[in-house]
């Protein structure tokens, strides 16, 4: 039998709010004795806010691709940030490519819970409007090792495929770099992912894995979908992120439906 569930919130559980079929399913799995989870990109205050009104939030809250986690009672637990002399790397990588080639692709960090970008850029406001402007943030003494993600916005999916590939060919041995979104690309701590949260959370609980469903649509959730026996991908996620799933499906009720019916 499942146990626990951990589901994402943007494209999977959240779309412009939480549909009250998918809210009403996971009352129904949580009701059926299983722990409902959240596994997300967003910083934790974000996410919270997005979801508090719809579902219970009995379980884990796992923030910021599995930079923090929280329990059930919101007590923050585990913490992976990224070093300073890290972030400084990606901020002088970041530097050189915008000398070489314009464009209009803004850097932002997910700072001691907060969203903080250096000029209120359109690219950014495309993804967000929740967030603080900072111009003189990257050029900080000390970022106090409180940066658990660094990402990039840009309206321009193929400028984001440039940032990554540079990326990759200079950081890939200290960052895991993906796309999280059509419109965005996260940087993490190198063994920092969703699946590693979840696996933190398993040996924390004592279950076992295969007790365990992961349900998402983007590329930062493929490490969770992958890693787990019982893995779901939205009908409409990318190919790479269904390849990954065992199970395909419309919405998130339809998961939990399936989910409770596993023996």
């Amino acid at each position: 039998m499942i146990k626990y569930v951990f589901c994402d919130l943007d494209g999977t559980l959240y779309h412009n709010g939480v549909s009250e079929e998918d809210a009403k399913a996971v009352k129904k799995i949580e009701e059926s004795g299983r722990i409902f989870n959240i596994a997300t990109g967003r910083i934790f205050r974000q996410g919270y806010e997005m979801v508090k009104n719809d579902i219970s939030l009995n379980g884990y809250f796992i923030a910021e691709n599995g930079s923090y986690i929280y329990d059930s009672e919101l007590n923050l637990i585990f913490t992976g940030t990224l070093s300073d002399d890290l972030v400084r790397e990606v901020i002088k990588e970041y530097e050189e490519i915008k000398n070489v080639k314009e464009m209009e692709a803004e850097i932002y960090f997910k700072f001691d819970g907060n969203m903080l970008v250096l000029n209120n850029g359109s690219a950014f406001n495309s993804y967000s409007n929740d967030f603080i402007v900072e111009p003189d943030f990257a050029n900080r003494e000390s970022f106090d090792n409180k940066i658990g993600n660094i990402g990039f916005a840009s309206n321009s999916p193929e400028e984001l495929e440039e940032i990554e590939s540079k990326l990759k060919e200079k950081l890939a041995d200290k960052l895991d770099i993906y796309f999280s979104s059509e419109n965005t690309i996260n940087l993490v701590p190198k063994g920092v992912a969703k699946n590693k949260a979840i696996e933190y959370v398993v040996e924390k609980e004592g279950i076992d894995p295969k007790e365990v469903a992961t349900i998402g649509d983007s590329p930062n959730d493929i490490s969770m979908i992958a890693g787990f026996e019982h893995g779901f991908a939205m009908a409409n996620a990318r190919d790479d992120v269904k390849a990954a799933a065992k199970y395909v499906v419309k919405n998130v009720a339809e998961a939990l439906e399936i989910i409770s019916k596993i023996k």
